[in-house]
């Protein structure tokens, strides 16, 4: 129990020295999410994925003045090289459009909507989306935790280089920690959000301090 209680007090601690991420974080833990932004979310994971959010932003500029930020205009695409140019920047520009299309064609034809895919029980939404080419477990949380408000915690490399530093377990496979941090906190959406946003916020911290100081 000790690394449980420790994990919940790792993110009290994050809150009161951070204060709350949603003024950092506005869109993504924004209390109320519309349809669009919640698109702008499942396509902005795909993106991001072994990239800095920097240029995932990119792409996801490109797709807004292409017109094509939207599932379903993506998904209705019949020439994938329009999108291999307009998502360049986010890398990987010969597999994430099909990842990218994947999750779209899914969404809007077999779901008929986010909205609806959303109504889904979390494990069987898990379920799908970890089916789909491309989307790993850490993509598939992200998606259900940032789009679609479900309490699905995100382990990205961020929070397994705190959980290592800290020592808060030996093993740092991404199921045993998602299991650990779930366990140790209140299934809540809204503190899953916070919790993960405030990690990257602290880790960006202290590397920024760390390269200021070199």
């Amino acid at each position: 129990m000790m690394a449980l209680n420790r994990i919940y007090r790792l993110y009290l601690e994050l809150c009161g020295k951070h204060g709350d991420p949603k003024s950092l974080w506005p869109q993504w833990c924004a209390d109320k999410k519309g349809s669009r932004l919640r698109e702008i979310i499942a396509i902005g994971a795909i993106l991001a994925q072994r990239t800095s959010w920097h240029n995932a932003d990119l792409a996801l500029k490109n797709l807004k003045k292409a017109r094509l930020l939207s599932l379903e205009k993506i998904a209705s695409l019949k020439d994938l090289d329009v999108l291999k140019e307009l998502i360049r920047p986010a890398g990987f520009y010969q597999t994430k459009p099909k990842r990218l299309f994947g999750l779209a064609r899914f969404i809007a034809k077999e779901c008929g909507s986010l909205k609806n895919f959303i109504r889904e029980d979390l494990k069987a939404a898990r379920e799908k989306l970890l089916n789909l080419y491309g989307i790993g477990p850490e993509t598939a949380d992200t998606i259900l935790l940032y789009a679609m408000d479900k309490p699905s915690f995100v382990i990205d490399e961020y929070t397994k280089r705190l959980a290592g530093e800290l020592k808060l377990s030996k093993t740092l496979t991404y199921d045993y920690l998602k299991e650990l941090f779930e366990k140790s906190l209140p299934k809540s959406t809204d503190i899953y959000q916070d919790f993960h946003a405030l990690i990257i916020i602290d880790q960006r911290g202290r590397k920024a301090s760390a390269m200021r100081a070199v």
